[in-house]
């Protein structure tokens, strides 16, 4: 593609913007997808072009990055270490392509003949499908050390299919990963090699085939390491009042579910960008308190110490402000404000220092004076720091 003008960092641009509205920014890859057909003809600076020997074109017009390949890994790693090496970014995403779907190639296998016969002619004892499920394996092992040894705060996760066999739970029907697309996500849940697991079950409640609480269930049984369960959510599948009830419905399923790992992960914003009720409906519903992303406990990370603060009164506001011994290392602080007894909590940036808060509000009616807050500050691996609390006498801010 080419850069945009006038020339900017798209990356850094998001980072920071969503820094700003305390939003992590995961960077999302597709680890061995070439190159798409609606990118039109590949250019001269195309991995197609640089980097020939690594590729195979489908039928479909795909190009695609051959797993097995010991090249093909390591500049698929180079990629991932380059982005959180240079990036302040929280997380990287891999999504549920790995081996490309039958369809891409018109449902024809993998054109890897080559390599298969070398491997078989060096001695290789695995079959051809282990094969292949081997190298994904390990390059996902590899993409989980590399990225907590340069980073330990920096997130990996992956959205794999929805379905990881037929039959698994019993009553499942569908497609099957791991013969088709070579991805073994069981095992990777299984073994801890991610931060979070966001399977995509994008089925409706009532399914039977497909079941989403059948199939979260499923998952949550694997999850062996106690790792991060975000179901993946189609939030656009089903139209009108009947698509909100469903995706509402299967939020508070997730948070009955999955009371220890809290969290939905939403496919996509289109949906919600075209239709205001289904975006209030989730805003002012499910979502309407603010929330802090869970901390990677199994890190074995001491949670932040106190901070502290000082306010001064002038006029209608009390201004606070606040410090801790360790500001870079944090993320984000939660401001806590209690009106006669009603809380109103706010999520800031760990970068703003100070906030000017009314000392009166009208709630319901009635006039509340500010009698408190209280304030947490959040670090990079989501631990939250004792509550640091401060008692403002009604006298002072009347």
């Amino acid at each position: 593609g080419e850069g945009p003008t006038p020339k900017y960092d798209p990356l850094q641009f998001w980072i920071t913007e969503a820094h700003n509205r305390c939003i992590e920014l995961h960077a999302w890859l597709n680890p061995y997808r070439a190159h798409h057909p609606s990118g039109g003809e590949t250019s001269t600076s195309s991995i197609v072009s640089t980097h020939p020997n690594l590729v195979v074109q489908l039928k479909q017009g795909y190009w695609w990055l051959e797993p097995t390949l010991e090249d093909t890994q390591d500049h698929a790693y180079a990629v991932v270490m380059d982005i959180v090496k240079r990036y302040d970014i929280d997380g990287i995403h891999f999504d549920d392509y790995f081996y490309p779907y039958p369809s891409y190639n018109n449902d024809e296998d993998f054109p890897d003949s080559v390599s298969w016969k070398l491997y078989v002619s060096s001695g290789g004892k695995l079959n051809r499908g282990d094969w292949r499920r081997e190298a994904v394996n390990g390059f996902i092992k590899r993409i989980y050390k590399g990225i907590k040894q340069e980073k330990a705060y920096v997130k990996f996760g992956i959205s794999p299919f929805g379905i990881w066999r037929p039959g698994h739970p019993s009553s499942i029907q569908g497609f099957d990963q791991y013969a088709a697309l070579f991805a073994d996500a069981k095992l990777w849940l299984n073994k801890g090699w991610v931060d979070y697991f966001a399977p995509q079950l994008y089925w409706p409640i009532n399914q039977i085939p497909q079941s989403f609480p059948v199939l979260l269930q499923w998952w949550k049984d694997q999850n062996w390491k106690g790792r991060h369960l975000w179901p993946g959510l189609n939030i656009g599948r089903i139209r009108g009042a009947a698509g909100r009830d469903e995706v509402i419905n299967q939020i508070m399923i997730a948070r009955g579910m999955l009371a220890r790992y809290p969290g939905n992960i939403h496919w996509s914003i289109a949906p919600i960008l075209a239709s205001d009720s289904l975006a209030n409906s989730i805003s002012e519903g499910p979502y309407q308190d603010p929330a802090i992303v869970p901390s990677m406990h199994w890190m074995g990370r001491k949670k932040p110490s106190v901070p502290s603060s000082h306010y001064s009164i002038q006029g209608d506001y009390l201004y606070i402000r606040w410090q801790h011994r360790n500001m870079p290392l944090l993320k984000v602080i939660a401001l806590s404000k209690n009106y006669g007894g009603e809380r109103i909590t706010k999520i800031l940036p760990a970068a703003q220092h100070t906030i000017s808060v009314p000392r009166e509000i009208e709630i319901n009616d009635k006039v509340r004076h500010l009698t408190g807050y209280s304030i947490i500050v959040v670090d990079r691996f989501g631990l939250q720091s004792t509550t640091h609390k401060v008692r403002i006498d009604i006298d002072e801010t009347s």
